[in-house]
């Protein structure tokens, strides 16, 4: 109970210093592109231009109609992009972090914080893509497009304590990263981004027992005028529950370690 408590002590310090982390983060996307005449506005012109043009080829491959499949495609690869580099970024915060966490006396979920803002800024931008997609098909989506606020709350909990698991792992054992980047690509494919689910009808597995699949649909539905499915929200919060628990109590017992770990 006591290594409990002080893992949540370090949760508890971290959110009272909201400022550091929240500076941090926007300050981690400007230094990336510093000397950029775009700066992140570049990563939005590249994601517009993908969309579109496996937009155009995957709709003729699905003889999906452009108006109806672009759109969907936009919305799903628009969260996915901010869900895999969550992933796959968040694996590696301690270890990027190991000149801080050796000489600063800093709450651990304060790298995560800064890690998901980095993220959640960059969404932000790549949004514009999203609403000139919207602009150009007139998808007009309604007040159920208000789903996405809790949803992307939801969706950032669970990445959280993904990036927060991942991240002491990898911290201890560096081979889980290129693992970690394996299955995140894997996923891709499995998970209904380029396609659509109606698709695989016949093999509603593939959908049935993919998490990623549920976490998706919270933030993808409300952009395309749809409500989420009850089965979405039920399984992703218990996802987030069950995900938090198990990361606080791992961390509870690995807290201690994590310093030399990194070094």
């Amino acid at each position: 109970m006591k290594l409990l408590h002080l893992a949540l002590q370090d949760l508890k310090k971290a959110l009272l210093q909201y400022r550091v982390w929240f500076h941090l983060g926007v300050v981690e996307v400007k230094q990336r592109y510093r000397r950029s005449v775009l700066g992140p506005w570049w990563l939005s012109l590249s994601m517009f231009i993908f969309i579109m043009m496996m937009g155009i080829v995957f709709s003729r491959l699905f003889h999906q109609s452009l108006d109806e499949y672009i759109p969907f495609f936009a919305a799903g690869f628009l969260f996915w992009t901010y869900i895999s580099a969550s992933i796959v970024e968040g694996a590696e915060i301690f270890k990027i972090s190991a000149p801080f966490i050796k000489q600063i006396n800093l709450p651990y979920h304060i790298y995560i914080f800064k890690h998901l803002i980095k993220q959640s800024v960059i969404l932000l931008h790549n949004f514009v893509v999203y609403l000139l997609i919207c602009v150009y098909f007139q998808l007009n989506p309604g007040l159920k497009i208000l789903y996405v606020i809790p949803g992307f709350i939801l969706l950032t909990m669970n990445l959280y304590w993904i990036s927060f698991l991942t991240a002491i792992i990898s911290a201890r054992f560096r081979d889980i990263i290129p693992i970690i980047n394996s299955c995140v690509q894997i996923a891709f494919f499995i998970t209904p981004i380029s396609w659509m689910p109606r698709l695989i009808e016949q093999n509603p597995g593939v959908l049935k027992y993919n998490p990623l699949a549920y976490l998706l649909e919270i933030v993808r539905s409300p952009l395309l005028g749809q409500a989420p499915s009850d089965i979405s929200w039920l399984v992703t919060s218990f996802m987030a529950l069950s995900g938090w628990a198990i990361t606080l109590t791992f961390f509870s017992k690995m807290r201690s370690r994590i310093a030399f770990w990194v070094d």
